[in-house]
């Protein structure tokens, strides 16, 4: 099982993501939860863009965005047996409306 995962997280830029995946939307520093059943382990293919974590109350998985970028995490249960497939986006963070850039006015 753990090769199929490789050849999916390695084959991630080869095509469209395979039907049922999930697009989740993130801004650099936030996060987003996550479905998964307990005892479930999250796997993304890029740590880099997107890890993920326990939620705050011990019970979930939420992704936190680290930088702009898109990559697949998949969630697995038991005998690793696919559970879920997510496609997340990150996007930098928003500017307040208003705000010149620190390079001056």
């Amino acid at each position: 099982m753990l090769l199929a995962l490789l050849l999916l997280l390695a084959s991630a830029d080869a095509g469209p993501d395979p039907a049922g995946t999930v697009v989740l939307q993130i801004e650099t520093g936030k996060t987003a939860p996550v479905t998964a059943r307990p005892g479930a382990n999250i796997i993304c293919d890029d740590l880099s863009v997107v890890t993920p974590e326990f939620a705050d109350d011990g019970k979930g998985f939420v992704l936190r965005a680290l930088k702009p970028g898109s990559t697949l995490c998949g969630v697995w249960i038991g005998d690793q047996q696919p559970a879920g497939l997510y496609r997340v986006v990150v996007s930098g963070p928003k500017r307040a409306q208003g705000k010149k850039d620190a390079g001056g006015d």
